[in-house]
């Protein structure tokens, strides 16, 4: 009886043994598990970071070509700055045109009058127009009235211009050998002239008019003022 009382005394106590032993052992497991997820939120966001470093080297890739346009268009405008004269094929023979280049142009008075060019009632002005031409082939300038036109104004209105009412052929070709030089005189009557060929009998009054040269040489010629004083 002793020995069966012992038995059952001994089975009870390892029973309370083993169930303590899985209770003291689910905290231990239990910090276990909480220490392996924690590395694993901290490297997930570093991946995202480094491709969204990487994006903006993409774009600043991408605002390369933007600079090409800029230099064509500097270059677009370096060569329309030439001008018309780039449109002139340089002569070969001195029935070709002079180059405008190779042609220097100048406007002056006839007659100098002092400081002030000043016509009197009764004094027509008169100007003096010079060709030069430097190239060292000779050509040939068109100095007609179209080509080489002398305009006189007053304010924003036109009072005369050599190029109205002209028919027919109006060239006056000049051939030019190198350093030559054609000189020639326009002279006005004070008469108004208009492009549309109208009968007119009106007579500059007194007061400031401007002379100016226009065509493929004139261009760039300075104008000149003068007085009309009755």
């Amino acid at each position: 009886m002793l020995a069966g009382f012992l038995l059952l005394v001994a089975i009870i106590a390892q029973s309370f043994n083993f169930i303590g032993g899985e209770e003291n052992g689910e905290p231990v497991r239990g910090d276990a598990g909480a220490e392996e997820p924690t590395p694993t939120p901290s490297t997930t966001p570093e991946e995202p970071t480094e491709a969204a470093s990487e994006e903006p080297e993409e774009d600043d890739e991408s605002d390369e070509p933007s600079e090409e346009p800029s230099d064509s268009g500097e270059g677009g405008d370096g060569a329309s700055g030439g001008g018309d004269s780039a449109d002139f094929p340089t002569p070969e023979r001195p029935e070709d045109a002079c180059h405008p280049d190779d042609v220097r142009v100048t406007l002056d008075f006839e007659e100098k009058k002092g400081e002030e060019q000043i016509y009197p009632a009764g004094v027509d002005p008169s100007f003096e127009i010079v060709v030069v031409q430097s190239g060292d082939q000779d050509c040939t300038v068109d100095v007609g009235p179209e080509a080489m036109e002398l305009r006189i104004t007053s304010g924003d209105d036109t009072w005369f211009s050599t190029a109205h009412c002209q028919e027919g052929n109006t060239q006056e070709k000049r051939q030019l050998e190198w350093n030559g030089h054609h000189r020639y005189i326009v002279t006005w009557d004070r008469g108004r002239t208009f492009d549309d060929c109208r009968d007119t009998d009106q007579v500059a009054g007194q007061g400031t008019y401007y002379v100016e040269l226009h065509g493929d040489y004139a261009d760039d010629v300075d104008k000149r003022r003068f007085l009309l004083n009755g």
